[in-house]
């Protein structure tokens, strides 16, 4: 066959399979669309549980192809997309909310890789809640043994040619509570931890910060630019005998904040930092 023939056949034939894959997932995040709306949306449980169950098993199959992976899922109400700037990590959470607000469950995939462009490492995140909040700051797990919540950042930061990640979260508890968290990532080849003994708080070498407080207040957590740290609201409770501590209904913000800044590999937690300016 004439060379010349053959090449444009290969390029017919690679275009025809490539507005093949494009249709077929058009459908499937079409799809994905459908069952995203229905468990935000629905007011009945069994719908919203089937739903879940649905998406879950369309995300799955289509993570496990290298064209699915590629795709950005950001257009699917339901499903949070968080990545890092240096495009190396990657986590897709959701919730499965039900008794109205009373009973919270979280699922999600972390997607890794060495370099950018070349495929995801795709790694299924699975929920394990028996953890206090006391425990879980000094906790090491991870993707099995996942506490649950909905990613929205992933701050990036490097020191010593190496990779550092900060994931941040939110996670509705219960109709009075809600947790917010800040955890670092630590992977390589071999192993993956979510939580890692580097963040420095009150003397001691914390796996994680978690916040848990009033569902019906709003705390900030989020890196500030001018500040090069992340900045949070600083939550106290509202009632001040000692018998209330823990009583995490009554906890908001203060009005003060807090930060945690990186520094040579770790996280220094500081206590009331001027946010003025």
């Amino acid at each position: 066959m004439n060379r010349l023939l053959l090449f444009l056949l290969i390029c017919i034939c690679g275009k025809l399979s490539a507005q093949s894959d494009t249709l077929a997932f058009t459908k499937v995040v079409g799809r994905l669309q459908m069952y995203g709306d229905s468990l935000l949306k629905s007011n009945n449980d069994s719908i919203r549980q089937q739903a879940h169950l649905d998406l879950s098993i369309l995300l799955d199959s289509t993570l496990r192809t290298e064209a699915g992976s590629r795709l950005s899922f950001h257009q699917i109400k339901g499903l949070s997309i968080a990545e890092s700037d240096d495009e190396k990590v990657k986590t897709i959470t959701w919730m499965l909310s039900l008794e109205r607000g009373s009973k919270y469950s979280y699922y999600g995939y972390l997607l890794l890789r060495s370099e950018r462009k070349t495929p995801w490492k795709i790694v299924q995140l699975q929920m394990n809640n028996s953890y206090s909040n006391e425990e879980l700051e000094f906790a090491k797990t991870d993707t099995l043994t996942w506490h649950g919540c909905i990613y929205y950042t992933i701050h990036h930061e490097r020191y010593k040619k190496k990779d550092h990640y900060l994931l941040l979260g939110w996670a509705p508890q219960s109709a009075y509570t809600t947790r917010k968290i800040a955890e670092p990532l630590v992977y390589s080849p071999a192993k993956i931890s979510l939580g890692a003994p580097v963040i420095k708080a009150g003397g001691k070498a914390r796996t994680r910060l978690l916040f848990e407080y009033n569902s019906r207040a709003t705390m900030s957590l989020r890196y500030n630019e001018s500040m090069k740290m992340i900045v949070m609201d600083h939550l106290a409770s509202s009632d001040p005998r000692p018998e209330a501590k823990g009583m995490y209904q009554l906890y908001g913000p203060d009005l003060s904040y807090d930060g945690l800044k990186f520094n040579k590999g770790q996280w220094q937690l500081i206590k009331d930092i001027d946010v003025r300016n």
